[in-house]
C-alpha cells in the first residue's frame, strides 16, 4: 500500500501514535475484567473465565503473524463519533454497577461498548481489513461474560430435570430402582439431588468457550466450527449423564455418601475427557480441511 493511502487513512486519528489508541484499549478493558473477575472467583460456573483473556491474547498474537496491510479508515469520522456515543454510557454503567455487583447485564452492557470502542480504534488503525484479522479474538472475550440469570437459570432447571430422569431411566433397565421426580433421583438407600453443579451447565459452558478457541486457533471454517461446538456440546452433555449414572450407581450400592466422595472427581474427569475429545475433533476437522484444499489445488 501506498504510504500517502496509509497517512490518509490516519488522518482521523490526529496524528496520535498507534501505541495511545493501544493503551486506551486497555485502560477500557481494564474494568471490564476487574468487574468479572469477581464472578469469576466466586461462582464455580465461570472459573474457567480467569483464562479468557490470556487465550484472547494469544489469538490476538496468532492474527498478528499474517495480518494484511493496513487499508484507508474511509469512514474515520463515524468511527471516532461511535467511540464518544460508546464511551459516554461506560461511566453511567460503572456507576451502576458499583451498586450492583450481581447484575449481569450490567457486564453485557460494559463489555458491548469496550468491544465496539476497540473494533473501531482497529478500524482507524488498518481499515475494514484490519477488523476482519483481528476483530475475532476480541469478540472472544465475550465468552468470559456470565449469561444473563433467567435464561441460565431456565437452562440450568432443564438440564437438572432431564439428567435426572435418563440417569434413572438408565439405571433401572440395569435392575437397580429408581425414580427421577424433578431433580431428584429416588434410590432404595436415599434419595440423590441433581444440583446446578450436577445438572452439566459448568462442563457446558466451559465446552463453548474451548470450542470457539479452538475453532479459531486451527482456523477452521465456519461450518467446521458448527461442527465442534455442537459435537462439544453433546458430548458435555452425555458424559454429565454418565456422571449422574455413576453416582447413582454409587448411592445405590454404596449408600448416598458415597456419592460425596466420587462427586469432584467424576466432573473433573468429565471435564478432562471432554477437552481431550474438542482438541482431537478439532485436529481431524483441520486436516481434513488441508486434504480437501489440497485436492482442489491438484
Amino acid at each position: 500500500m501506498d504510504s500517502s493511502m496509509i497517512k490518509k487513512s490516519q488522518k482521523w486519528m490526529g496524528g496520535v501514535p498507534p501505541w495511545v489508541y493501544i493503551f486506551l484499549c486497555a485502560m477500557l478493558l481494564a474494568p471490564l475484567v476487574l468487574r468479572l473477575s469477581i464472578e469469576w472467583t466466586v461462582n464455580a460456573q465461570y472459573y474457567y473465565g480467569w483464562s479468557v483473556p490470556l487465550l484472547a491474547a494469544y489469538l490476538f498474537y496468532e492474527r498478528t503473524l499474517d495480518k494484511p496491510a493496513p487499508q484507508p479508515a474511509r469512514f474515520g469520522a463515524v468511527a471516532i463519533g461511535g467511540i464518544l456515543l460508546l464511551a459516554l454510557p461506560q461511566v453511567v454503567l460503572r456507576l451502576v454497577g458499583e451498586a450492583n455487583t450481581d447484575w449481569r447485564l450490567i457486564s453485557w452492557g460494559m463489555g458491548a461498548n469496550a468491544i465496539g470502542i476497540v473494533l473501531c480504534v482497529i478500524y482507524l488503525l488498518g481499515g475494514w481489513a484490519w477488523v476482519r484479522q483481528f476483530g475475532f479474538p476480541i469478540l472472544f472475550l465475550a465468552t468470559a461474560i456470565p449469561w444473563p440469570t433467567g435464561g441460565e437459570q431456565w437452562l440450568v432447571q432443564g438440564m437438572m430435570r432431564l439428567n435426572a430422569t435418563v440417569a434413572a431411566e438408565f439405571v433401572s433397565l440395569c435392575g437397580v430402582p429408581a425414580i427421577a421426580t424433578g431433580n431428584v433421583i429416588e434410590l432404595s438407600t436415599g434419595v440423590l439431588g441433581v444440583n446446578e453443579a450436577c445438572s452439566g451447565i459448568r462442563s457446558l459452558q466451559s465446552t463453548l468457550m474451548a470450542s470457539i478457541f479452538l475453532g479459531e486457533l486451527y482456523r477452521l471454517s465456519l461450518f467446521g466450527r458448527f461442527v465442534l461446538v455442537g459435537a462439544g456440546v453433546g458430548v458435555a452433555f452425555l458424559l454429565n449423564v454418565v456422571r449422574t449414572i455413576f453416582l447413582s450407581w454409587q448411592g445405590a450400592f454404596h449408600g448416598i455418601e458415597a456419592t460425596e466422595k466420587w462427586h469432584d472427581t467424576a466432573g473433573f474427569a468429565i471435564l478432562a475427557m471432554v477437552l481431550i475429545f474438542l482438541w482431537l475433533i478439532s485436529r481431524f476437522l483441520e486436516k481434513r480441511a488441508w486434504r480437501d484444499s489440497r485436492i482442489g489445488e491438484i
